[in-house]
């Protein structure tokens, strides 16, 4: 029998307390990986920001509004290509949170020059500059309530009370996979021109979005910003567009260290439930590695005996789980789309998979080397002894 066949041997000598193993394992990982998508959901605007874009907003808070009289003057500053401004608008299709989606009041005027990656036909960004309520919807969300060009979308404002109703001009795309189409876009005027608004909020915005013409300059150029609006009542606060996404992460940074704590943990069971099989089995072949020992199998063989069935485990562990893990995550993607909005496609990541079945081939190896090393440091005479 060669080395491959003994190793075999050894591993089906008990098939049920494998494969309930194994299944333990598979049950870790896609465990570990489920929590890794959800960390890397919290990152995602932040993955796909753009090192020429600045965001600025209100120096105490997002919250808090800037005037639209900034707009000039943040675009005549050097270095500034283009400026645009938006609004949160909050607005939802009925009373209750179930069909959330984002929706901004924009400029739609200069909208697309600060985010070149919204791509919209010429015939429709035409009609949606000459309409003050006119809407821009992004294609994922116009497929998930089958909205077409020419429809009249009506929203509940939760911040500016009220039933706003937008027309539909166009439906824009992404120009590059992973680009967000799920929101819906309408003329800041609408909002700002409108009866309902009190003096003392119109003529504000939410943030300025600012493309810089070398991203090399983006430092300078926040700081250029901010102090022309040092001495005034609303100062701001200039930030990279990745910085400003990661403001949000950090107010749950809580709950994402809570989750990478637990994936930790996960790591560390699947460990356990493997070296508890692993030290199982060696207890078991006592006599028969003793044997080897004695037939003149050399130690460092008896310990790739052993760290060859560890690797195995931990192969098909990898396996199961990352071919469980994204049918998992995309389960769970469904059953949140509706408080939450649609998820990005494409979840989990590759990387995430590799990452995690690595970390379980490699935690099934440390696994095995507590038992592994027992294994040889039994005296011969004892091994044979103690099973006779």
């Amino acid at each position: 029998m060669n080395y491959v066949g003994l190793a075999g041997r050894d591993l089906l000598r008990n098939p049920l307390r494998l494969t309930l193993t194994i299944l333990a394992g598979a049950v870790g990982v896609t465990a570990f990986i489920f929590l890794s998508t959800v960390v890397d959901l919290f990152y995602y605007n932040a993955r796909a920001a753009q090192v020429d874009r600045l965001i600025v907003r209100n120096k105490v808070s997002f919250t808090q509004p800037l005037p639209l009289s900034y707009y000039a003057r943040i675009a005549a500053l050097p270095g500034v290509t283009s400026v645009t401004h938006q609004e949160w608008f909050g607005g939802t299709l009925g009373d209750t949170q179930k069909d959330f989606f984002a929706n901004f009041a924009i400029d739609p005027h200069t909208f697309l020059d600060v985010f070149p990656e919204y791509l919209v036909p010429p015939q429709q960004l035409a009609a949606f500059r000459g309409d003050p309520c006119g809407a821009l919807v992004g294609e994922r969300l116009a497929q998930r309530f089958g909205w077409k060009v020419g429809d009249r979308v009506t929203l509940k404002g939760q911040i500016y009370p009220g039933d706003w109703t937008f027309n539909v001009r166009g439906i824009y795309t992404g120009a590059r996979p992973g680009v967000d189409t799920t929101a819906l876009l309408f003329g800041y005027r609408c909002l700002n021109e409108s009866d309902r608004l009190t003096e003392a909020r119109k003529d504000q915005v939410g943030i300025y979005a600012v493309r810089v013409d070398d991203p090399a300059r983006s430092a300078g150029v926040a700081a250029a910003i901010d102090h022309l609006f040092d001495n005034s009542p609303y100062p701001t606060k200039t930030e990279s567009e990745k910085a400003f996404q990661l403001g949000f992460v950090a107010m749950s940074s809580a709950i994402v260290t809570a989750v990478r704590v637990v994936s930790s943990v996960i790591l560390l069971i699947i460990l356990l439930v493997i070296g508890n099989t692993l030290a199982m089995g060696v207890r078991e072949r006592t006599r028969d590695i003793a044997t080897l020992r004695a037939m003149g199998f050399r130690p460092r063989t008896v310990v790739a005996l052993v760290l060859s069935e560890s690797a195995v485990i931990g192969l098909c562990s990898a396996a199961l789980g990352a071919t469980a893990a994204p049918l998992l995550v995309g389960v769970f993607a469904k059953l949140i789309a509706s408080r939450f909005g649609p998820m990005p496609d494409h979840l989990t990541r590759g990387h995430t998979l590799w990452v995690s079945a690595l970390a379980a081939v490699v935690v099934a190896l440390l696994a095995g080397v507590g038992p592994a090393l027992r294994a040889v440091r039994l005296p011969v005479a004892e091994g044979l002894r103690k099973v006779a």
